[in-house]
């Protein structure tokens, strides 16, 4: 048995959201038909939720405690009461969800009812509860699909990580990782900016085909997530954010049935890793449904750059990264210090699936959704340009069935992520995907160079760490394995001359070559089938509400002019 339909919403407990079977003053109870598998276990969560229908007022005496309860029927038997729990939404520490399990085995093979029940106390208004998913397995049962992990470490470019080159010892459990597994020497994302490149990664589709360009449009219809495919297939899915974009709201919740958004690493507070990675570690702990999806992404690389104590004193006077300007340097350093203590977070989530006996049944994929730039050509953080600093992300893919040692070379996407999980979990892509699997590159397979694309959508760019300037995007990356083109394709005003680099011999991108003639009707019509194709998506931001603005602008995503569109930082 396992709820779905109409039988199953969305339900927000403090800042976790789970597909709950949803009881509130019109229906107190509902009953379900099962017949319980060999050594049958109910995997089930429950929570009180601290307000009440919408269509109803709330009372001046408030909500009442209620008593949740599971009972089980069998056919010609006496009820008998499984679990029952009093919470009372008044006090802080019921205001969130909770986690049981019920042994079933002495009904096994027996059909019986199900009853989830919620009884209030007399005198105060009903709450809302919740029953999280409630899913019946056999115990001990497992399954030959591998689970399937994916971290992305904000902000995170490939260019500071010790295993695609760099110098100072940031990472040296993700350096381990690429050795036990495959790793992409030249991945890149399809946008600068954090919600536009999670909708691709979580889509296989580039943001004109899946409808988010600044982070603030709806998911286009036809675009359907990663979660949404593998629960389809049977796979479990719970995701651990830090909101900024990556929130339920915006759409990205969709398939999981556990979404839990802390606060994020803010100008006013600092966020802190720990707290994200602790939760995902308890999930593996509490979690025994196989084969599972987790979802794990942290705001801790992102600015503003506050290493903790832990890392604070790493990378003095080393001689990185060679900047002139001493607040640069400090903002590099600190940048660098928090790579390492996410590194180390990674490791603790590593160490918690040994811990559960689950790493040898996990594939884990360690990204980045877009880089950060320190002044190398001009510019400061991300959002507005396209070169390599913002635009190639780290991609590691480690677990059964993935080769150790290996290193591609070719040219691949954050676009290529989801139809690589769904090969992995043997599910068939639906029609229309931009990306591609990897899994035949990790075997061995030689990959044809493409053309890729990437933009940058931002309306403000740093030309100094404090100091904004307007800029009107977006601008547009078509890269090949060896060459670069931008295009600036402004919604109004004058483009800026479209522009060429040899990464081959520029790898820096010192040596912008102009384009002419021929050269330059190829580049603009590359992008004008990119933008104008005919599974492009036209979208237009969104309104923000009041909440959502607070916690973007804490982020620096958003402008203050609420006309504005976000700043995609």
């Amino acid at each position: 048995m396992r709820l779905a339909g109409d039988d199953v919403q969305p339900l927000r407990v403090g800042n976790e959201t789970r597909l709950a079977l949803v009881l509130h003053e019109g229906r107190l109870a509902a009953r379900f038909p099962a017949v319980l598998p060999a050594q049958a276990e109910l995997s089930f969560g429950y929570a009180v939720s601290g307000a009440i229908r919408a269509s109803e007022g709330l009372p001046p005496g408030g909500l009442a405690p209620v008593t949740l309860s599971l009972s089980l029927v069998p056919d010609g038997g006496n009820r008998e009461v499984l679990f029952e729990r009093r919470l009372d939404p008044a006090q802080p520490q019921d205001r969130r969800w909770f986690d049981a399990r019920a042994d079933l085995s002495a009904y096994s093979g027996r059909p019986v009812q199900l009853e989830f029940a919620m009884k209030p106390d007399p005198g105060l208004a009903t709450p809302v509860a919740g029953f999280w998913e409630p899913t019946l397995h056999s115990a001990g049962s497992g399954s030959e699909r591998p689970n399937l992990l994916v971290v992305s470490i904000d902000t995170l470019r490939a260019r500071n990580v010790g295993a695609y080159g760099y110098a100072r010892d940031t990472s040296p459990f993700l350096d381990q990782l690429a050795a036990s597994g495959t790793l992409f020497e030249n991945a890149i994302t399809a946008s600068v900016t954090t919600g536009p490149s999670h909708m691709s990664l979580f889509t296989g589709l580039y943001p004109v085909h899946h409808g988010m360009r600044t982070g603030m449009e709806p998911r286009a219809p036809e675009a359907t997530p990663v979660a949404v495919l593998l629960r389809r297939a049977g796979y479990h899915t719970a995701a651990f954010t830090e909101d900024g974009y990556i929130i339920r709201t915006l759409g990205f919740g969709d398939g999981f049935s556990e979404y839990s958004e802390n606060p994020g690493y803010t100008r006013a507070v600092p966020g802190d890793a720990r707290i994200t990675f602790q939760q995902a570690e308890h999930w593996l702990a509490r979690s025994q449904r196989r084969p599972f999806f987790l979802f794990v992404h942290t705001y801790q690389v992102h600015s503003p750059y506050r290493p903790p104590a832990e890392t604070a004193g790493l990378f003095h006077d080393d001689g990185e990264p060679g900047t002139a300007s001493a607040e640069l340097r400090r903002q590099h350093d600190d940048y660098d210090r928090e790579i390492r203590f996410v590194d180390g977070k990674v490791r603790e989530l590593v160490e918690a699936l040994d811990a559960h006996g689950l790493r040898g049944s996990t594939t884990l994929v360690v990204l980045s959704d877009h880089g950060e730039e320190f002044g190398e050509h001009g510019y400061f953080q991300h959002g507005t340009a396209l070169f390599e600093e913002t635009l190639r992300v780290p991609l590691i893919f480690a677990g059964p069935g993935i080769p150790a040692g290996r290193r591609v070379a070719a040219q691949v996407s954050l676009i290529d992520v989801l139809p690589t999980l769904l090969d992995l979990a043997g599910v068939a892509p639906p029609a229309g995907l931009d990306g591609q699997s990897l899994l035949p590159a990790m075997r061995g397979a030689v990959l044809p160079d493409r053309t890729l694309f990437a933009e940058a959508t931002a309306p403000g760019r740093w030309r100094l760490p404090f100091l904004r300037e307007a800029w009107n995007p977006p601008l547009i990356a078509a890269r090949s394995q060896h060459a670069k083109l931008l295009v600036h394709r402004p919604t109004e005003g004058e483009a800026a001359p479209p522009q060429r680099y040899d990464l081959e011999a520029d790898a820096l991108e010192h040596s912008p070559q102009p384009l002419a003639g021929e050269d330059l009707a190829k580049a603009q019509a590359l992008v004008d089938g990119y933008l104008h194709g005919p599974a492009g998506h036209e979208s237009s931001p969104a309104a923000l509400d009041p909440e959502l603005r607070e916690r973007l602008e804490g982020l620096g995503y958003v402008v203050p002019d609420a006309k504005e569109a976000p700043a995609g930082r």
